[in-house]
């Protein structure tokens, strides 16, 4: 089916029925090939990812394609999408070649990615089976980012065909889509949910004609090609509401087509053949009219839903606390296989995974109730993101492979093999004899090019712009993160080679005689102490940050124009009789001797050579560093680790980056605690309590709000909480707030929120955020809070604060 026979009973003008170049629509998935002659006078950027590659033969590419055309195919093209007139940014997430699955960190990145770049909705036809699994903490925070913003997230509920959820569609603010036959039924493979009877619906899924790599079009089944017809319907009706004179509210759009859903009645509720309907088929005329009408989407038509004991359907805000725990589905009863090998260096649990064979006609090939296992690779583990599933009907041949997910990891479904000896099924061979045919290099559009199109009604010319950075200066993104300094050797050769190139380390004698062992290049301080030397060699190492001993970045540093001994050699104001007096004290001679003879290096990479040995020393030593702040720009390019994980470049800027140590930082604010004691005669703390009181606190900063560092919010906080560390006299107050309002002050507040929202005071230019952070008295909740408002501007590489910290009494 075509993808606009979604809007047939709709009856507007035509044109009101394209969408508008002030909606933008974000697609993650595989690589787009935009020279299919369906893209010619699109508006599409592709924006820098880890995954570099052009669109290629590969299933991802396909996969991407496909979704990308459903949307933006353009009018009188091959593949006619749901909104041409809208803006698209392509986000590649899944790659060819790769079994096509991501961490959810990946996913979490390309979803701030998008949201900095102005997406109202962000379409995912993927996820990752959630099973006993918890969202990850990046993409928890990743998608309150778009509540915040009012982005709304459509995602597929995946082609497992049964009673299980899916990240992120079953998160309760991430409207789900699950795939449908021309009946409005739901397939079979379709998956089910709990959670999805709340925030899900059904579209049409089988047999969607869509664009393929190369010029070509191709009819595919799953739940991945009903996502983009729920995405594009939602683009369609926050350009009602713009054109309707009103601001957009895409999270409006989505709870208006999850109220307008078609629900016919069924019971017993409970029953699977009620859940699998979700909470009903897309009805895009319903939705359009509740847009129009200007109905309140988020008052829930609850008459039907109560009487049937369903959820009431809503897109619901994430429930508080640093990560969501997703409900247990009940055990599916289809037949399971083990998943295939992960990426080289990818180290999980063992996972499975579901695979069904379908005929045309919906009868199941396998028996999906009492088939045995079959084992593909025993022992083998995969993780990530898988796209929601895929199932390609060739045109020559009726024959229907459902695609699978992953039980764990996000990504798209490639077509499942269930191996049993190493041997394809006949079936699934011949299914995919089309997709196999020989890719040809595509050839340019024969329709009009982007450059002949004409001008929209803003004045803007349209056409396809691939590659391109986001900004039009070609500025990268800016990044202020805060974690710990690694490294790594990508190759096992350029590991050997340190190893080679550094001291041996002397051992115990024996015999009489001197011993030695190879130098270890993983050890911090022999590390420290052949790059203090040789600091030429220190950007032939990857450093990377990292958090919770996950790398999240690559880092570099920029080109010095300076460099700098880690200490003072010496007091240039010496006197010659001073410096006579010198020789006269070999000891302290040969120790400025050694401090000369130690090269002098970059302030990014001494900053790091220090973190790594300062990282390893113990919490209480003085020379312990337990954090450190890493200002920069994503560079665009991708660097694959040892183990096998891609992660961003960004490089690294000399000025704000700030080594620190937990255990000083707790010693700086009990010394301010003290010091206001004495001053105003109170009664002392108890120092072990307070201490304990702090660390709790920079827990919460820690842990708890941990993130990318890439939007402006997350800067800001980062930055926030280094200037606390800088200025421990903030931390103190807040702790001591109970002196500014009435009653006992011989007790300690505690951290009651960290809060971050655009600032209405700033100057021209500037990108400046509002962090507010609030203290209550645990001992009385009765009692006042008192909120301090840091005011930073984040425009600059390097984050400023904006006029003094203000203090309020109460909540912000």
């Amino acid at each position: 089916m075509e993808a606009r026979s979604v809007l047939q009973a709709l009856h507007p003008p035509h044109d009101s029925l394209l969408g508008d170049d002030s909606v933008c629509v974000a697609v993650l998935d595989g690589p787009v090939d935009l020279t299919h002659p369906c893209f010619a006078g699109a508006d599409l950027t592709r924006l820098d990812t880890l995954v570099g590659q052009p669109a290629g033969p590969g299933p991802m590419s396909q996969h991407g394609t496909h979704v990308a055309s459903l949307l933006f195919g353009q009018p009188d093209s091959p593949v006619a999408g749901l909104v041409p007139r809208c803006r698209g940014l392509l986000l590649p997430v899944f790659r060819d070649g790769a079994q096509g699955r991501v961490p959810q960190l990946d996913l979490a990145r390309a979803v701030e990615r998008a949201v900095q770049e102005g997406a109202h909705i962000i379409n995912i036809s993927g996820g990752e089976p959630s099973q006993n699994v918890q969202v990850d903490a990046m993409l928890e925070r990743a998608l309150r980012l778009c509540e915040d913003s009012g982005v709304l997230v459509v995602a597929a509920v995946g082609n497992d065909g049964c009673d299980c959820l899916q990240v992120p569609a079953a998160v309760p603010s991430v409207l789900a889509v699950g795939a449908a036959g021309p009946d409005g039924e739901p397939l079979a493979i379709s998956n089910w949910g709990a959670a999805y009877a709340a925030n899900g619906v059904l579209a049409p899924g089988r047999d969607i004609e869509g664009a393929v790599p190369g010029g070509a079009r191709r009819a595919l089944t799953g739940s991945s090609f009903a996502t983009p017809l729920v995405s594009g319907v939602a683009a369609l009706l926050v350009a009602a509401q713009l054109r309707a004179g009103h601001d957009a509210e895409p999270r409006a759009a989505g709870r208006a087509v999850l109220r307008g859903a078609a629900a016919p009645d069924c019971s017993p509720s409970e029953a699977p053949q009620c859940r699998r309907r979700l909470a009903g088929r897309l009805d895009a005329a319903r939705a359009y009219e509740l847009i129009t009408r200007r109905d309140d989407p988020t008052t829930a038509v609850a008459d039907q839903a109560s009487a049937a004991g369903l959820p009431v359907p809503a897109l619901v805000p994430l429930p508080a606390g640093p990560s969501t725990a997703l409900p247990v589905p009940a055990q599916p009863t289809t037949r399971r296989v083990r998943a295939l090998s992960p990426e080289p260096g990818v180290d999980a649990a063992s996972s499975l995974r579901t695979c069904q064979l379908e005929s045309h006609e919906g009868a199941s090939i396998m028996d999906t109730e009492s088939a045995p296992v079959v084992t593909a690779q025993e022992g083998v583990a995969t993780t990530g993101v898988e796209p929601g599933g895929v199932v390609h009907r060739p045109p020559e041949d009726q024959t229907t492979v459902a695609g699978s997910s992953l039980d764990r990891g996000v990504a798209p479904s490639a077509p499942c093999q269930c191996q049993g000896g190493g041997q394809q099924p006949a079936e699934y061979e011949a299914a995919m004899a089309s997709v196999r045919e020989p890719w040809t290099p595509p050839e340019p559009p024969t329709v009009a090019a982007p450059a002949q199109s004409a001008p929209t009604a803003g004045g803007q010319v349209r056409g396809v712009r691939p590659s391109c950075d986001s900004a039009e200066s070609g500025r990268h993104p800016l990044v202020y993160a805060i974690g710990q300094i690694g490294t790594d050797f990508l190759t096992e050769a350029r590991r050997d080679s340190f190893r080679q190139e550094m001291d041996p380390v002397p051992g115990d004698p024996v015999g009489g005689r001197e011993t030695e062992t190879p130098a270890n290049p993983y050890d911090p301080k022999q590390l420290y102490d052949y790059l203090a030397r040789n600091p030429w060699a220190s950007n032939k190492l990857t450093w990377t940050l990292t958090m919770d001993s996950t790398p999240i970045y690559a880092l570099e540093g920029e080109n010095a124009t300076g460099m700098d001994w880690s200490t003072q050699v010496f007091d240039p104001d010496l006197t010659m009789d001073q410096l006579e007096q010198l020789v006269g004290r070999p000891n302290e001679l040969v120790q400025v001797l050694l401090k000369l003879s130690t090269p002098p290096v970059s302030t990014v990479y001494r900053s790091f050579r220090d973190a790594i040995v300062g990282q390893a020393r113990p919490e209480n030593d003085p020379g312990f560093i337990s954090r450190v702040s890493v200002p920069g720009r994503l560079t665009g390019r991708t660097v694959r680790l040892f183990s096998g994980q891609v992660v961003p470049v960004v490089e690294v800027k000399s000025r704000g980056i700030y080594t620190w140590s937990e255990s000083d930082l707790v010693n700086s604010v009990l010394q301010a605690v003290k010091k206001d004691t004495d001053k105003r005669n109170a009664q002392a703390f108890d120092e072990a309590q307070l201490r304990k009181t702090v660390r709790a606190l920079l827990d919460k900063i820690y842990y708890q709000f941990r993130n990318l560092g890439q939007s402006s919010a997350d800067r800001a906080l980062n930055y926030a909480g280094t200037n606390a560390f800088l200025f421990a006299s903030q931390i103190s107050e807040g702790l001591l707030s109970a002196k500014h309002v009435p009653g006992k002050d011989d007790h300690l507040y505690a951290l009651d929120y960290i809060r971050v929202s655009k600032s209405p005071y700033c100057r021209l230019g500037s990108d400046c955020q509002d962090v507010a952070v609030g203290f209550f008295d645990p001992e009385d909740e009765r009692r006042s809070r008192v909120t301090y408002l840091f005011t930073i501007d984040v425009s600059d590489e390097l984050p400023v604060t904006l006029a003094p910290v203000h203090q309020f009494i109460g909540d912000m």
